[in-house]
């Protein structure tokens, strides 16, 4: 009987650890979240008596504020900013920055007081004012940006790479944020995805894009030297077994002779890249892709997409690396996760993570919380990123990037190609400037654009050309 009791005993105890627990996360650990959650009920009742904080550029000019008679939120600045900074609506909620900065855009997250300032609103004090956040975007890029893109579909991207500031962001086709309760039907069953944000969840293959990357790993492994050449012929086998005439070819099967390393990424060789990808090997491939972070979301102030990598998983054959090695075939990722693997090379190796908040204010102007550069990744030494920054330049200078040359400024720079089966390719830019100490990353993708050399190149020079435009004048 006591054994019986005693077991009673134990399982309440264990049921009441369990609870307790549970209560500690949800109420303390958690109510910050929780409490300013947009979905949470209470929040809509004391949004009625907050003034919602304010977005503001990196210059102080404002992208988002409350109307002052008390109307739908007002939206303004450069074009192309609306998948960045989002829509606050009463029927469909939040979205971008709005939703994740809601809480401190209603002075309801820790820096804005937290729970206090919660409870306080919920019995009719009210908390006043949010706070405000300001971005890293700065005015111009983001305006050049925006007319660089037009009316094509695709995104372009601009950051430090010294710090991961991100300087501007353009998503097309775009909407209005302040005309989401008038638009939305029509938005939501649009085919080319308005609402949908390409430079962050946009998946694309990279094609030749991402050979100064497979360059980078190459060089780290020491598979590959400077030196070493390749024999190029138009194309090359890459079938395995009796029977399989699966290739590489070059653009119009093209010959190239023997090309070296940088002449490869020059002339985007991929008969070159094919072999180069099978002296690196699955695993070595597959490791030095995931520590440019491709396969994995990147951390970011809105939603990111992780991209797919499946270059180590098992059966992958001989065809399938010299895929990879070409930007095609299982490998897919975001315009901004390839301006942040290509701003580590801009940054001596180093990969920065991304960011657009610089910082929250207070309403009375004081700086709650400054966002830090920090280190995402160092994928290769600052030897190899060197390296390949020169190829990069070379290619700029006198290969299939020369679109993106800038008179006085060493630019460099890769194009891509990249086919896909549901049209004309994708036309990809990557690169930055100055060469010797870069100051902005570009990466430029026009879905179905067809050739980058010819498309995405002008695209990224003009954005390069505002972001060193004190460099220029």
């Amino acid at each position: 009987m006591k054994d019986s009791i005693r077991r009673i005993s134990i399982a309440f105890l264990i049921a009441f650890a369990v609870l307790s627990a549970r209560l500690l996360l949800v109420g303390v650990v958690r109510a910050p979240y929780l409490s300013a959650h947009p979905r949470n009920p209470r929040v809509a009742a004391v949004r009625r008596d907050i003034v919602r904080g304010g977005i503001y550029l990196s210059r102080g000019e404002p992208v988002a504020r409350d109307s002052a008679s008390g109307g739908p939120r007002l939206y303004m600045g450069p074009p192309g900013l609306a998948h960045l900074t989002g829509y606050e609506d009463t029927r469909y909620g939040t979205a971008g920055l709005e939703a994740s900065y809601n809480a401190e855009l209603l002075g309801l997250g820790g820096t804005g007081g937290g729970i206090a300032r919660f409870v306080r609103g919920l019995l009719g004090g009210g908390p006043g004012r949010g706070n405000d956040i300001i971005l890293t975007v700065d005015t111009d890029v983001q305006r050049v940006a925006a007319r660089a893109m037009g009316g094509r579909r695709g995104a372009a991207v601009a950051l430090d790479p010294r710090t991961g500031a991100v300087l501007a962001m353009v998503s097309n086709p775009g909407f209005s944020p302040g005309r989401i309760a008038s638009e939305w039907d029509g938005l939501v069953k649009d085919e080319d995805s308005p609402l949908f944000n390409r430079a962050t969840l946009g998946l694309y293959p990279p094609g030749s894009a991402i050979k100064p990357i497979v360059a980078a790993i190459a060089l780290s492994s020491g598979v590959v030297g400077p030196e070493d050449t390749f024999r190029c012929e138009g194309a090359i086998r890459v079938g395995t077994r009796a029977g399989d005439t699966r290739e590489v070819s070059c653009p119009n099967g093209r010959a190239h002779g023997e090309v070296t390393l940088a002449e490869a990424i020059a002339r985007s060789c991929n008969v070159a890249f094919a072999q180069i990808g099978w002296r690196i090997g699955r695993e070595k491939l597959y490791n030095g892709l995931r520590s440019f972070h491709f396969g994995d979301a990147l951390p970011f102030d809105v939603p990111t997409a992780a991209g797919a990598i499946t270059v180590g998983g098992g059966g992958l054959d001989r065809a399938a690396v010299a895929q990879i090695s070409i930007g095609q075939g299982t490998l897919v990722a975001s315009p901004l996760q390839m301006a942040c693997a290509i701003g580590a090379l801009a940054n001596g190796g180093v990969m920065r993570r991304p960011y657009v908040v610089r910082e929250v204010r207070s309403p009375d102007g004081t700086v709650l919380r400054r966002t830090p550069g920090t280190i995402l990744e160092v994928p290769v030494a600052a030897t190899v990123a060197r390296r390949v920054k020169d190829m990069m330049v070379e290619a700029v200078a006198s290969g299939t990037a020369q679109a993106a040359a800038l008179p006085g400024v060493r630019v460099a720079g890769k194009t891509g190609t990249a086919q896909n089966p549901h049209g004309a390719p994708h036309a990809w830019f990557l690169g930055f400037a100055p060469a010797e100490e870069p100051r902005c990353v570009v990466a430029v993708v026009v879905e179905n654009g067809g050739s980058g050399g010819r498309v995405a190149a002008p695209m990224a020079r003009e954005i390069l050309r505002a972001a060193l435009r004190d460099t220029l004048q």
